[in-house]
């Protein structure tokens, strides 16, 4: 897109609409300065004319674009609400408000395995109502 820029310029001539002088300085003839004038007056026009059809243009163009990625947004839309509809679930889970992530345990992790074998073979050791209370706190799931 081309970017047009119009020097503004404080000393043109009201009559012949020519820069570097002023009206009580005009070098033309009444004559020569309406030809002038109407020739710079036909240039604007045309630079505006211009500038409405390169604006047109580029209307056409974002219009179109809009058009073609009208699919696209519909794809993306669909992308975006699995995205929520996957957060949600996970976030539900997180405050207890869902299904949890994970079935319950149904045995003894490895670690209490091994606190009840060390417990069990120092058993001798420790007196009967402390090793009662470790065992039953140890108590085997399932």
């Amino acid at each position: 897109m081309e970017v047009t820029t119009r020097t503004v310029s404080r000393n043109r001539c009201s009559c012949c609409r020519q820069e570097g002088h002023n009206r009580t300085r005009c070098p033309h003839d009444a004559a020569e300065a309406t030809s002038l004038r109407d020739a710079y007056n036909r240039e604007r026009r045309e630079e505006s004319v211009r500038r409405a059809r390169v604006l047109n243009e580029r209307h056409q163009q974002l219009a179109s674009q809009a058009l073609s990625q009208t699919t696209s947004n519909a794809e993306w839309r669909a992308g975006v609400y699995a995205q929520v509809v996957d957060m949600r679930r996970r976030l539900e889970e997180l405050t207890g408000n869902g299904p949890p992530t994970r079935p319950p345990r149904t045995g003894p992790t490895v670690r209490e395995v091994k606190i009840q074998e060390i417990l069990f073979e120092n058993a001798q050791q420790i007196p009967d109502g402390l090793y009662k209370q470790l065992m039953d706190a140890l108590v085997l799931r399932g």
